[in-house]
């Protein structure tokens, strides 16, 4: 009998992260009723809310209840409810209600999802998803947080729309980092409407860029979920950007109107809730079948009970079988007592001060993301006077304020201040410097180590929790030897703990009491904030209460600092003298959970929490100007202009750079003091041409960097452009020409021999002379460029060409093909062939598979390329002729020759296999051209190491400090490295790289003198000693290269790792070993990758050429 005779009804619920919907359908499919609302944390709540208002609605129906979402499965069964997936609710809802839409794009609450149909010949369809794994950036959530950072209430976000609104960069891979993109946005003066429209545009391209896995997604394109129904400004991106990938694939819409064709259908948030009732009426039987102990969940719903039994009591033993129960943070409230004791931060109590006295002091400021804090010491170093405040939004303001209540605060003690120099350090550090005047501006790593070494004396530990950053410095002999900084992933910072705090309705400043009252808490899985977040709304449907959950995050925070931002768990190898510090450490949960964590794993550990942890960054600052400037002259504008400081930002087109074909947009912050100059301060440029409001100014500055460049050498930069210059050549001897010495044959045991040259046919040589050859600037052709640019030209082709360097241009112009996620240099290959396809219209695309590389390391189980370098021509072919060929289509063959290069015989035997027809050469002219383009790859090698030799030599004469790069050659693309070094070079550090590095005994011998029992040659050239799992070429050269580093005392290094790059993983433990024991000053860029997080990069660089110039100055005193 069907529902219709039963007058029985469909409930259709899906449970979402951050939302509950739920439809009441009839029959005949008939929307009767429905519902959208956010759950608050409340999900099983306000699931019995919505089953209250249904049976109030329907009282005189049975109600067949289908429940779907990430917060589903568990709710089911208390209802009655079968559970149904919800890819497949979404799934079949779109193929029943829009049966003509191609692809769905849906974001919701903490996921995003892509679903597209593709159509066989016999017009069968079949579906490919694709879902976000481990980062949840730019989901609904990320989206709420944000907006309610900087201001922005639902009802505006209804009203903005994308057209003609201008567009800032912004990070979206985390969304953590996003927000700091926008707050800082914000601080320089972008407009709200601007800052949203940007945010919208950064997660629409990441998806496309990762998400849609380099699949098309077909018309027509349906936007499903919250964000898209309630977020206008993201119908007009997707318009835009959508229609940009049909271009880029070929592909064909329908002839309607873009409307049309990309669209946010009626009831686009029920979309998942309509189609759990779809799917589990239609596939009953089916299902029933699939999942047999499920059939009690095929009936009606019979009540609330089980459910307000559920959340009433009935919880306790689904909390132990639902996974790792973990203690609370405490046993006992006498224990609570004891640690507060022990580890509260007690009050400042300022000193008394004579009335009428005369101070001199230093003033620090730290301007950070989500405050700013001001601290004013004596010329002793006690702190007078201190302030904490949440900021307003404007740092220029925030600061004004500040100095404003100095002022007050010194003439309600009746004293006069001497100020004797000011420093600022901090997020908005820059701005502040050039607003206030201020005498230096300090990094922050710096500030917060003079705080902590002030209060501390010799620590090895400095572990920093900020709003939106974490700095973890590890100290040797009274200076940082390494830091960490979290660069592509925010997980762990302190604005989460605040951000659960609220939506808990808690005090921040409450936490650890609701944390402490816990004796036991869920396990959180550490890692992404978001997904954190997810976890957070699990256990409380599963109904742990929460001021269990507020236990459970305060456990999570030393896992993401230690295995999530440090990723070393061993803390015992950095030693055992720790200081917490950061606005963090206030809570006092944070700071338990950190000890115990800290001493499980170094148990006799002394742990010290700065009694001055929120403002440890002003001091320091303060300390640093403290020693910087004895002597007094402050530049500083004084406090009465402070106070009154007047500023304005402009953001308009009036600041829009002209001096590049990029158009970068500005904002100009200009500020005026009483009685001074205005002083205009420029943000959002994207170069240092940027910083100039005029040709001749801008021109100066260009000038002023030619010279620094000149005199302090990149070779990075000189590798990443004569690596693939044109090498001359032997051109190809006359047919029947007598040539000595050329193997002919690519078997091993082959003997050179003297014999007629044999050239191809007139016909093959002027086929050859018409082919124009693409290459890829791309990963082991950093190398290996030299010699298959020569090889091709010696056997005569038309040319060759290269794919432009990585750049951001480029990444957005062909980053719609990316098929899979690894790491950044092989991820960004299809767009370096597509720019060969669509700028430099080669005939030929030649993109080799190295399989083997020749290295300078000896005694080594082998010198492989990496398997995913190996893998990316095969992908990047593979992308290119899914849907269709497409380089058939531009008229390109594309080759990938497989080719052994370690063993120049055997590459000459491989290459004449796989070009003996395809360029119709003889074994002869195959064999020369393999003989000239190792010719020309030895010459680029030994022009390099000439370099180097020369800049290692005027280190020596100077008494100075050059950067030694541990990367592979691919790091030499500027795009991949984002020109990191280049700050260096420009901050007057000359740049090697491991190629440049000499390998003659003249250079290594002095180097090597005391290990050569077996030979001074072999002892530099070996690294069995070091690191036994010595098969791949380019980590085997990292290994070597800092072993001679540690015995070089002009040399720093400077290790440089892509995000998820497999191979370099291992060595990180080994490479510092051999650095700590020579006390090797060495910094770290782990996690590069496409987004550039550029504030923490920033930070990084001020570090390191802090702890610089330091080592200069160690280094000549040694030497004098």
């Amino acid at each position: 009998m069907s529902d219709k005779a039963n007058d029985s009804l469909r409930l259709g619920i899906d449970i979402g992260s951050t939302t509950v919907k739920a439809v009441v359908v009839d029959g005949d499919d008939n929307c009767l009723w429905r519902r959208y609302t956010r759950h608050n944390t409340r999900q099983s709540q306000t699931v019995h809310d919505f089953l209250m208002r249904v049976e109030e609605s329907f009282p005189n129906h049975r109600i067949r209840p289908f429940v779907t979402g990430s917060g589903g499965r568990a709710i089911a069964p208390l209802i009655n409810a079968r559970y149904i997936q919800e890819v497949n609710a979404v799934t079949y809802a779109v193929e029943k209600r829009c049966p003509d839409v191609g692809s769905v794009v849906e974001l919701g609450g903490q996921d995003a999802k892509v679903i597209i149909w593709k159509q066989d010949i016999e017009g069968r369809k079949t579906t490919l998803t694709f879902m976000n794994d481990k980062c949840a950036g730019g989901t609904g959530a990320t989206l709420d947080k944000i907006f309610a950072k900087i201001g922005v209430a639902p009802t505006e976000v209804d009203s903005i729309r994308a057209k003609g609104i201008p567009v800032h960069r912004i990070a979206a891979k985390c969304g953590v980092f996003a927000e700091t993109d926008v707050v800082g946005l914000l601080k320089s003066g972008v407009a709200r409407d601007e800052l949203v429209v940007s945010l919208c545009t950064a997660v629409v391209k990441q998806n496309l860029e990762v998400l849609v896995r380099g699949n098309v997604l077909r018309d027509r394109v349906l936007l499903l979920g919250g964000p898209h129904t309630y977020i206008p400004a993201f119908v007009d991106i997707w318009r835009e950007h959508i229609p940009e990938t049909w271009r880029l694939h070929g592909w064909s819409p329908r002839e309607n109107a873009i409307e049309e064709l990309i669209y946010v259908p009626e009831d686009a948030q029920y979309f998942a809730a309509f189609g759990a009732v779809l799917f589990g009426i239609e596939s009953e039987e089916y299902f029933s079948h699939l999942h047999d102990e499920q059939k009690s969940g095929n009936g009606f719903y019979e009540g609330s009970a089980k459910l307000e039994h559920f959340i009433g009591e009935g919880r306790t033993a689904q909390l132990m079988s639902s996974g790792a129960v973990k203690p609370g943070l405490v046993e006992s409230d006498e224990e609570v007592e004891a640690f507060a004791a022990e580890y509260a931060i007690p009050s400042f109590k300022p000193p008394l001060l004579e009335r009428g006295s005369r101070l001199g002091v230093y003033i620090g400021v730290d301007g950070g993301s989500t405050s700013s804090k001001v601290a004013v010491l004596d010329t002793q170093g006690n702190l007078l006077h201190r302030e904490y405040v949440l900021s307003i939004g404007n740092p220029i303001s925030d600061v004004r304020g500040m100095f404003g209540r100095i002022r007050e605060w010194a003439s309600e003690k009746g004293v006069e201040l001497d100020i004797f120099g000011t420093a600022v350090t901090g997020y908005a550090s820059e701005i502040l410097h050039a607003a206030f005047s201020f005498d230096l501006a300090v990094v922050e790593t710096v500030a917060h180590m003079r705080c902590a070494v002030r209060s501390y004396g010799e620590v090895d530990i400095i572990c920093d929790v900020g709003g939106q950053d974490i700095k973890v410095l590890f100290m040797k002999h009274g200076r940082v030897v390494d830091f960490k900084l979290n660069t592509q992933c925010s997980a762990g910072n302190g604005y989460f703990l605040q951000s659960m705090a609220e939506q808990f309705a808690v005090p921040i400043t409450d936490y650890a009491h609701h944390a402490f009252k816990a004796r036991r808490a869920p396990a959180f899985n550490y890692g992404c904030a978001v997904f954190m977040e997810q976890d957070r709304v699990n256990f409380q449907q599963l109904g742990w209460t929460n001021e269990e959950i507020m236990a459970g995050l305060a456990l999570v925070l030393p896992l993401n600092i230690w295995n999530y931002v440090v990723q070393e768990p061993n803390v015992a190898r950095f030693g055992n003298r720790v200081v917490l510090q950061g606005g963090t450490q206030k809570n006092l949960a944070a700071v338990k959970a950190q000890v115990d964590y800290i001493r499980r794993k170094v148990p006799h550990a002394e742990i010290h929490v700065n009694r001055y942890a929120d403002i440890s960054g002003a001091i320091g600052a303060a300390l640093e100007v403290a020693e910087r400037m004895r002597k007094g002259g402050s530049r500083f504008i004084g406090l009465e202009a402070a106070a009154s400081l007047a500023h304005s930002s402009r953001n308009d087109d009036s600041t829009i750079c002209r001096f590049c074909a990029n158009n970068c947009r500005r904002t100009f912050v200009e500020v005026e003091a009483s009685g001074r100059e205005k002083v205009r301060f420029i943000s959002g440029a994207g170069c240092e041409r940027g910083t100039a409001t005029e040709v001749k100014e801008m021109r100066e500055k260009e000038r002023e960097r030619f010279v620094t460049r000149t005199k302090h050498p990149n070779l990075l930069s000189l590798a990443a452009d004569k690596v693939f210059t044109s090498f001359d050549f032997l051109p190809l001897p006359a047919d029947g020409t007598k040539v000595k010495g050329l193997k002919i044959s690519h078997h091993p045991r082959a003997r050179s021999r003297k014999h007629p040259f044999v050239r191809s046919s007139w016909t093959a040589r002027d086929r050859r002379s018409k082919m124009v050859i693409g290459m890829p600037r791309l990963l082991n052709l950093y190398l290996y460029g030299p010699f298959f640019s020569t090889y091709f030209r010696t056997l005569g082709v038309g040319g060759v060409v290269w794919s432009d360097f990585t750049s951001n241009q480029l990444w957005e112009e062909g980053n719609k093909w990316g098929a899979i996620d690894p790491c950044f240099p092989a991820k960004v290959a299809p767009a370096h062939i597509y720019n060969l396809i669509n700028k430099h219209k080669p005939t030929h695309i030649c993109f080799p598979i190295v399989t083997h590389l020749e290295s300078v390391v000896e005694n080594t189980l082998g010198n492989t390329a990496c398997v995913i370098q190996m893998g990316t021509p095969e992908v990047v072919h593979a992308v290119f002729t899914r849907d269709r060929d497409l380089l058939a289509e531009a008229g390109i063959e594309y080759w990938k020759p497989l080719v052994r290069m370690d063993r120049a015989v055997e590459a000459q035997g491989l290459l004449y296999e796989y070009f003996h027809e395809r360029l119709g050469v003889t074994e002869d002219e195959n064999a020369w051209a393999v003989r000239q383009g190792y010719a020309a790859m030895h010459r680029y090698l030994e022009d390099m190491r000439a370099a180097g030799g020369a800049v290692i030599n005027r280190l020596i004469d100077e008494d100075r400090i050059g950067i030694l790069v541990l990367g592979h050659p691919y790091h030499h693309d500027p795009g991949l490295s984002h020109q990191i070094l280049d700050e260096f070079q420009m901050r007057g550090f000359p740049v090697l790289t491991i190629e440049s590095l000499p390998a003659d005994v003249e250079f290594l011998g002095p180097l090597f003198a005391e290990e050569s029992a077996d030979g001074i040659e072999r002892a530099a050239r070996d690294i069995k000693d070091i690191w036994s799992r010595n098969f791949n070429r380019n980590t085997n050269l990292k290994i070597w290269a800092a072993k001679v580093a540690a015995r070089h005392p002009n040399l720093a290094v400077i290790d440089l790792s892509s995000f998820k790059c497999g191979h370099d993983a291992p060595t990180y433990s080994y490479i510092d070993n051999i650095l700590d024991a020579s006390e090797t000053p060495h910094f770290l860029f782990h996690d590069l990758d496409q987004n550039k997080p550029r504030a923490s990069i920033v930070i990084r660089i001020q570090t390191i050429e802090y702890f610089l110039r330091l080592e200069e100055e160690r280094l000549r005193r040694r030497v004098r």
